[in-house]
């Protein structure tokens, strides 16, 4: 027992501490043409268009690079942001398949794929129906209130960034939640 708790009690080593981390966003920010610069979802993951015919178009029209892209899992792992075709943030993510959870979210067919649909739905019942929706997520009406969400954030626009260090990452998907203030990020435990 006493070998599990001093490993346990180790320091998890870091590549950087959390105030460089920090330090350092606002210029990742500013240098990322992506996030200033969001692409047209609809042209690059419309329908019948896949993960790989994304990539491809992608790396072809130069707005990611091929070091991005992980060998393992052949997707991207960093950060991305949907925002409006006004360029107005609505929600920050994180994830190690940004390609992939982007389908989701624009094609996923539950509400455990297509949460940014779904919360999106949530808002919706509430001003059809003048309340909240009190009943489980199953048996939401996904066709009536998150396809309608799917539809309009297809026709918005997205940016992304790679972030291959984990500390960074979920420190900067707050960071950049609170800077744009996307009131459909949720950072509530379960």
């Amino acid at each position: 027992m006493e070998k599990i708790i001093n490993e346990i009690l180790k320091h998890r080593l870091q590549e950087k501490n959390f105030f460089e981390i920090i330090n350092n966003f606002e210029n990742i920010i500013e240098k990322s043409k992506i996030l200033n610069s969001p692409i047209k979802i609809n042209e690059y993951f419309g329908k019948g268009i896949g993960k790989s015919t994304v990539i491809t178009k992608l790396l072809n029209d130069k707005i990611i690079e091929k070091d991005w892209i992980d060998i393992f899992t052949g997707d991207i792992k960093g950060l991305y942001i949907f925002f409006t075709n006004d360029n107005y943030p609505l929600y920050v993510g994180i994830t190690k398949n940004i390609i992939n959870r982007i389908i989701q979210h624009i094609k996923g067919t539950t509400h455990n794929q297509a949460t940014l649909a779904y919360n999106m739905g949530l808002i919706n019942y509430r001003i059809d129906n003048n309340m909240e929706y009190t009943g489980t997520r199953e048996n939401f009406d996904f066709i009536r209130y998150v396809k309608p969400m799917q539809e309009y954030l297809i026709n918005q626009k997205i940016g992304f960034l790679n972030v291959k260090n984990d500390d960074e990452l979920y420190i900067l998907e707050i960071y950049c939640s609170m800077k744009y203030k996307t009131i459909l990020n949720k950072f509530e435990t379960h």
